[in-house]
């Protein structure tokens, strides 16, 4: 009822511009005013085709860039849906539930933890501790100390603490919809958009620069073959002058729109469109691998990653916890007999934050899943109405700084304190320790034995949490102290193993055949982390497993030299994550960091690639990183890897096709004034192939499937340029090739097309011309498929969609030169004709495949004379252990 009254809580989307405003925009780009223009001078002088063919054109052209575009937005919208929709934690009808936050109404109890997102304005009914982040909001850095009836706003952070809060406004009429409302919300382009507009712009001055170059050769030549003389000495000289401009105008401006299409033709005006649709659409395709991308810029830098630093709990390991074994009260117990220790119990339910809701397909933990786990050993479905019943008088939160919780509660006339955390935080905490009903103290000799049956446990690959209590009488002690060193009991500890995911094992090795190391950052004790190191294989013979202590001692030079040779770091503070991530960085490697915490945010921010987990992961994480894993699984990380690697190559295969048919267009315009032949295209020629070429056939190579073979190489380098050599020998060669066919078509007609066959709208050799230019182009698009001296035929097939879309757009060909011959400054072609059209424009996917088997062949002729004995391996130490 509430959600029919006050709707979804979610900001009013901008207005978008409207149809007639983007029209509007298109007079904004030079190109296009040029291109009206030069149509509007074909219409003054009575070149009505022209003119309506230019036109047209350009129509085309916006209505093609609408409909992709608008396809691109629609993907880029349902992508920010996804991520933007995160779950929040609720209280209705007394039970803890998770919701999506635009659920939340008002009314709604919100429970605010560490690193929790506010879903919307409200009123805090419950604080301990709790601080806010608000920069986002005020600009402020520091954490604003929130208690009971303050207000909290939308959007802002958790920094510290835990607390309730009822929803007051949603969506616009919070504080941040409202500022959003005023925003302008112009997207950004990313690093690799403003690369490749640059090149754009490259190539737009290069062609621009030949082309005038070519027409004031064309006009010098139109002079001299007119016999243009200007005299204006008497009005004879100057009518006679008038009469031979007028006589030649209509070869100048013939000229003039030529070049003019050459230079349309040769701008990939196509680029920022196919960037944006294929960014959209690998987004979207990524979102259902699990890979949500925040910033698009993610998509283009995740492929070049070469160190991954990974944290352990629920990346590598499944996130399933689970209680092994419990120490309590002086000896190793059953878990079917936790119940006898309701003091334990009380520390495990009441001592927590987090929820289980049990079903017949298992426990699901809301919120930490450790302090889940305990819950679920304990097996008490109605542990709840134990929280409900009892008052809580002062809560200490969980943090990476302190690691502990504590929370007090008041019983009758006395209060009792429970504490739980890491093992050598508790028993410092503790002055004695519970043993069966009796409580001793705990001396020097007993700490060390405990803490050598819970390295036991660790080296097991166990994560062990301790516990303590005391009851007292002093509401003075318990309000005022801070520091609880020796004042608290021993109760025990357990043993929480989380298995390894499938497959993490074979991801870092597919990782690492990529020359992409990876690093375990992880919170555990040294133990547990090799425990979990050697099972995973990352120790490799001659890698280091040290504990931050031991990064905390080295220079920034000496962790230089020392980082290659680390494997893992263990008892990872926030501040060492950040250290080594700046230190890789200054090394030259591409770093992604994965993190869950609001205290990994800083590296996250740091990083190339921050990559947040989206199950465990607190909104803190998630705004600062560039990727979330929907899955928290190490193996969706190389899966992104190798979406981005491939997103790149597709990046490549369109500039390689595109640069391809813009060098062949120049080439042969040239060749034929150079060598005074017929111009061999018309500007309809030009524009056509300019729209065909930069539309559907590019799109097609910017969607192609991503091959295995991607993570067979190493990641891009920094600054690299995105046309590699392998790419610039290609285009010349296809450039070339096709440049001969065309010349030699030119020069000695070999296609037999009947020269004396010319009607007003065009002739056969120029027809022939236009569609064999066309037809090479498209069969060079099968060849931009592959890199380097891959053979078509191994995947060939399976981009069925690129297949259509080529044969699609040679049939368009034809249909159009056939059935708008006139429009197209064409005639029909018989179909003979177009038999040899088809069969001399494969000869290109021939070409290739002939070069590209004979290079293959030299190499392995090469390759048997270049072989030498292997050297002996020289066996280093498998494992180093430094605390």
């Amino acid at each position: 009822m509430r959600r029919q009254t006050y709707g979804i809580n979610e900001f009013t989307k901008p207005r978008e511009k409207s149809l007639f405003s983007e029209i509007l925009d298109v007079f904004k780009e030079p190109l296009m005013v040029i291109l009206i223009i030069a149509g509007g001078m074909s219409l003054l002088v009575g070149e009505y085709q022209d003119g309506v063919g230019i036109f047209m054109a350009v129509l085309l052209g916006i209505i093609i860039a609408r409909v992709t575009e608008g396809k691109s937005k629609k993907a880029a919208e349902a992508l920010a849906k996804m991520t933007d929709d995160v779950k929040v934690k609720v209280i209705r009808d007394g039970n803890k539930r998770q919701i999506r936050k635009t659920e939340v109404v008002p009314g709604d109890i919100i429970v605010l933890e560490t690193g929790d997102l506010v879903p919307a304005d409200g009123e805090v009914l419950e604080a301990h501790e709790l601080r806010m982040r608000e920069d986002m909001l005020t600009g402020e850095s520091e954490q604003v100390h929130k208690s009971q009836d303050a207000k909290v706003f939308g959007g802002t952070l958790v920094g510290q603490g835990y607390g309730l809060m009822r929803v007051t406004d949603i969506g616009d009429e919070t504080e941040m919809g409202r500022i959003a409302q005023d925003l302008d919300q112009e997207e950004e382009m990313t690093p690799l958009q403003v690369k490749l507009g640059k090149l754009g712009q490259r190539i737009s001055t290069i062609s621009s620069s030949i082309a005038i170059m070519l027409f004031l050769y064309m006009l010098v030549q139109i002079f001299q073959e007119s016999r243009l003389t200007l005299d204006f000495s008497s009005w004879y000289n100057f009518t006679e002058s008038l009469q031979s401009i007028r006589f030649a105008f209509p070869s100048i401006k013939t000229a003039f729109v030529v070049c003019v299409g050459l230079i349309v033709a040769a701008v990939p005006e196509g680029l920022p469109t196919m960037i944006n649709i294929t960014l959209a659409l690998t987004m979207n395709r990524m979102a259902k691998v699990n890979v949500l991308i925040r910033r698009k810029e993610a998509c283009e830098t995740i492929g070049s990653i070469s160190v991954i630093c990974s944290d352990k709990t629920g990346t590598l390991t499944e996130n399933k916890m689970s209680v092994r074994k419990v120490w309590i009260a002086g000896h190793e117990a059953l878990l079917k007999n936790l119940k006898m220790h309701p003091s334990f119990i009380e520390n495990c339910i009441i001592n927590s934050t987090a929820d289980v809701e049990f079903s017949e397909k298992g426990p699901t933990y809301i919120g930490n899943p450790t302090e889940g786990a305990l819950i679920s050993a304990i097996g008490d479905t109605n542990y709840r109405s134990l929280r409900n019943s009892t008052r809580i008088v002062k809560k200490v939160p969980f943090s990476s700084e302190n690691k502990f919780m504590m929370s007090i509660i008041e019983k009758r006339n006395t209060y009792m304190i429970y504490s739980k955390g890491a093992p050598e935080i508790i028993l410092a905490q503790c002055s004695h320790e519970l043993v069966g009903d009796k409580v001793r103290t705990l001396n020097p000799d007993r700490r060390r034995r405990l803490m050598a049956k819970i390295e036991g446990w660790m080296s097991e690959g166990m994560r062990v949490l301790a516990f303590a209590g005391k009851e007292t009488s002093s509401s003075h002690e318990i309000r005022q102290t801070d520091d609880w060193s020796e004042k608290l009991v021993f109760q025990g500890f357990v043993g929480i193993s989380d298995p390894l995911r499938d497959g993490v094992k074979e991801a870092i090795q597919i990782a690492r055949d990529a020359q992409i190391e990876t690093k375990i950052l992880t919170g555990d004790t040294l133990l547990t982390a090799t425990s979990i190191g050697q099972e995973i294989g990352i120790l490799k013979p001659g890698m280091k497993v040290v504990e931050a202590s031991y990064i905390e001692e080295l220079t920034d030079e000496a962790l230089k030299r020392e980082l290659p040779n680390i494997a893992i770091v263990a008892r990872s503070m926030p501040a060492t994550k950040l250290r080594i991530v700046s230190a890789l960085q200054q090394m030259g490697e591409v770093v992604a960091v994965t993190g869950d915490g609001i205290n990994d945010a800083p590296a996250l921010t740091k990083a190339d690639v921050g990559i947040a987990m989206g199950i465990a992961g607190t909104e803190v994480s998630r705004n600062a990183a560039d990727i979330i894993l929907t899955d928290d699984n190490f193996n969706t990380i190389v899966e992104a890897i190798k979406w981005g690697r491939g997103i790149y190559n597709n990046f490549q295969r369109y500039i390689q096709f595109t640069l391809t048919v813009n060098i062949i267009a120049f080439l042969i315009m040239i060749l034929s004034q150079v060598m005074d032949y017929p111009l061999p295209f018309t500007t309809i020629h030009l524009l056509w192939v300019n729209i065909i070429m930069d539309g559907p056939p590019a799109l097609a190579l910017g969607l192609e499937p991503i091959r295995a073979s991607v993570m067979d190489r190493k990641p891009t380098e920094k600054g690299s340029s995105i046309i590699n050599h392998f790419m610039v020998y290609t285009i010349i060669l296809n450039s070339a090739f096709i440049g001969l066919v065309l010349f030699l078509q030119m020069n000695f007609n070999f296609m037999g097309a009947d020269l004396s066959y010319i009607t007003v709208h065009g002739n056969e050799a120029q027809t022939v011309m236009f569609s064999l230019f066309a037809c090479l182009a498209i069969f060079n698009a099968l060849n931009c498929r592959e890199f380097g001296l891959v053979s078509i035929r191994n995947n060939f097939f399976k981009n069925k969609v690129a297949l259509g879309i080529l044969a699609a757009t040679l049939i368009i060909q034809i249909i159009v030169t056939q059935t708008a011959s006139g429009f197209f400054d064409a005639v029909p072609l018989s179909p003979m004709m177009w038999a040899r059209i088809i069969g001399v424009g494969s000869t290109v996917v021939v070409f290739n495949e002939l070069v590209k088997g004979s290079i293959r062949r030299l190499n392995d002729i090469r390759k048997k004379f270049d072989r030498k004995p292997k050297e002996e391996l020289v066996e280093t130490p498998a494992l180093n252990v430094i605390k």
